[in-house]
């Protein structure tokens, strides 16, 4: 029988550097940095400097990553398209999100 070990991290806290993430996600550094100098990719707060200086990301980050790394693989998209799809990815997640605090609001009907 074999037993493998594994280690589950919860990136909500945890802040990783440029060189974490890139490790993690698989990307190479100079195609992060476009995408974090293009808003695509977010660090956790503004740091003084070039956009990627002691910056530090956190699971938002990771995940957006990793899913540029799957459509660059799967769909052979470039730069200029991960940037687009990442945005507009981006705005759809946020616009769910006042959707659900909208529809909590609301009163329930009975019925």
């Amino acid at each position: 029988m074999r037993i493998e070990v594994t280690e589950t991290i919860r990136l909500e806290e945890h802040e990783l550097s440029l060189d974490e993430l890139a490790d993690l996600s698989g990307l190479p550094v100079a195609l992060l940095e476009e995408l974090i100098a293009s808003g695509a990719i977010e660090p956790h707060a503004a740091v003084p400097g070039p956009p990627t200086s002691g910056a530090r990301f956190g699971g938002a980050a990771i995940q957006a990553a990793r899913t540029a790394r799957r459509w660059m693989l799967d769909f052979e998209i470039d730069v200029q398209g991960l940037i687009l799809a990442l945005s507009l990815l981006s705005r759809v997640e946020r616009l769910e999100l006042q959707l659900r605090e909208l529809r909590a609001r609301m009163p329930r009907a009975e019925g």
